[in-house]
């Protein structure tokens, strides 16, 4: 089976994999054999417009995750005895259903900077050569609100036997299986060197990626079939090369055939019109990805609505399909109905917009939500910079707001939802949209506005918030943390 690089791909669909463990801590998920197994993530995705199914591979320890999943007690499902058969049980499936199947590698992940020693971590080399590494376990007491306290235990690409033990894996990993694409993960995580220095190194990751797509190139030569080699990054292109990924020269340079971008956090502050002017240059698909759990978790919260799920992840890809993308990618969906923290919502509000997500006209006429995001995540220095939380003062802070094509439709009903730190009883608040002044009443938790028919513009709309209290003279500050928009129809 033959799946071009360029192939239409409505939904790519991204599976962590951890089904292939038995979970004696945290949510079962019923796996009992190789049918459960597949049935627990990868059969909801048959007949929907999922056209690509992602695999995660691992982390580059073997075996993957190494130890850190031991101390959490994972051990391979006794019926498929070992990850090979696991992978190989996702391939065989997805590939008699028509769909096409990548491997996806985490160049960086670091799960395991929560370690209690360096021999917890999950690549026996950290151990061997704490050198290696881009901090030591000490910085795990600099507190959360430093990036190192997260980032200790990731390895230091900067070293040639970082690079050279990478590769390595990944292309054992290829040669091993009949995936259709390799998938190298740039987003989970995305500190590969030394902070302030990844300029100047970026061109140590372009000679790895380089020498990836030979190796690839010659296990489809050998195979009778290519490898499509796919990159996910983060928000931009600024973004990217600032963590040392100079994505235009993989482009540009032929090393990449398809690009995911972005982190997923904040889909309504990606700018992908910069991937598409970047895509039709070099004819290289871009799929925009949107991390479904973060957010979802305070749309919930705010909305009180299973189905905001739903209405969320459309809203995103009503947006991205109005500005060019070639598909959607998914992140992290299926923990939604798996784990408790998320949920466990019933399935029925977990993949149904699997079935109409793939096409603009399918999405023609159903609920959304759009919004302005805060922070984008625990390393949002891959992220957009966000515009959230602001203050509210008496001077109108001017917000970008990105709408989808509902804008046009007059079935739309638009409430646009402002929540602050709380709530001010003798403070008005007022929101200009496009320059007509609305003023919002508070009801259920948050200042909301009914929009008017005939304001709101399809693509970039101006909105303003502000109160008639002065930020030098009050009390104590209303900050906005988030404005959200949600469409019925």
């Amino acid at each position: 089976m033959l799946f071009h690089k360029n192939r239409k791909r409505r939904v790519i669909f991204n599976d962590d994999a951890d089904q292939q463990f038995v979970r004696k801590a945290g949510p079962p998920l019923n796996v009992r054999d190789e049918e459960s197994f597949i049935n627990a993530r990868t059969t909801p995705t048959f007949d929907t417009h999922v056209d690509t199914y992602v695999w995660c591979v691992g982390n580059g320890a073997d075996p993957p995750w190494g130890r850190w999943a031991e101390t959490l007690d994972y051990e391979i499902q006794p019926f498929l005895g070992d990850i090979d058969q696991a992978a190989d049980s996702i391939i065989d499936a997805c590939h008699a259903n028509g769909m096409e199947v990548w491997a996806s590698f985490r160049i960086n992940d670091l799960h395991d900077a929560s370690a209690q020693s360096i021999e917890d971590t999950n690549d026996p080399l950290k151990a061997r050569h704490p050198e290696y590494l881009l901090g030591t376990i000490e910085d795990r007491s600099l507190g959360t609100e430093f990036v190192e306290s997260h980032s200790w235990s990731a390895f230091n690409f900067e070293r040639a036997e970082v690079r050279q033990h990478r590769l390595e894996y990944i292309k054992n990993d290829a040669a091993a299986h009949d995936f259709d694409g390799y998938e190298l993960d740039f987003t989970r995580f995305i500190l590969n060197f030394p902070q302030g220095r990844e300029r100047v190194l970026a061109p140590l990751m372009t000679d790895f990626l380089r020498d990836f797509r030979s190796e690839l190139d010659f296990i489809g030569r050998r195979r009778g079939r290519p490898y499509t080699l796919v990159t996910h990054v983060p928000d931009s292109l600024e973004t990217s090369l600032n963590l040392g990924l100079d994505v235009e020269t993989w482009v540009s340079d032929g090393l990449v055939d398809v690009l995911v971008v972005g982190m997923g956090f904040m889909p309504n502050a990606l700018r992908l019109g910069q991937w598409k002017e970047l895509s039709e240059r070099y004819n290289t698909p871009i799929y925009p990805s949107l991390n479904t759990r973060p957010l979802f978790r305070m749309y919930k919260d705010r909305f009180k609505r299973d189905a905001s799920l739903e209405e969320y992840i459309r809203g995103a890809a009503a947006r991205w399909w109005q500005d060019g993308s070639d598909g959607i990618y998914l992140f992290n969906l299926f923990t939604h109905y798996e784990h408790k923290g998320f949920g466990p919502l019933d399935k029925k509000f977990v993949y149904p917009a699997l079935a109409d997500i793939g096409e603009p006209a399918a999405l023609i006429g159903k609920d959304k939500i759009y919004g302005i995001e805060g922070p984008g995540g625990m390393f949002n220095q891959a992220s957009e910079a966000a515009v959230l939380p602001v203050p509210l003062d008496i001077h109108e802070r001017r917000l970008p707001l990105n709408i989808g094509p509902d804008a046009e439709d007059p079935r739309a009903r638009f409430q646009i939802h402002v929540w602050t730190s709380h709530e001010a009883v003798d403070v008005k608040v007022w929101i200009r949209l496009n320059h007509v002044l609305l003023q919002t009443v508070w009801q259920n938790g948050c200042y909301t506005v009914e929009v008017p028919d005939g304001i709101l513009l399809v693509g970039r709309n101006e909105l303003s918030v502000f109160c008639n209290v002065e930020l030098t003279t009050s009390d104590t500050a209303i900050i906005v943390h988030e404005i959200l928009v949600s469409v019925k129809y």
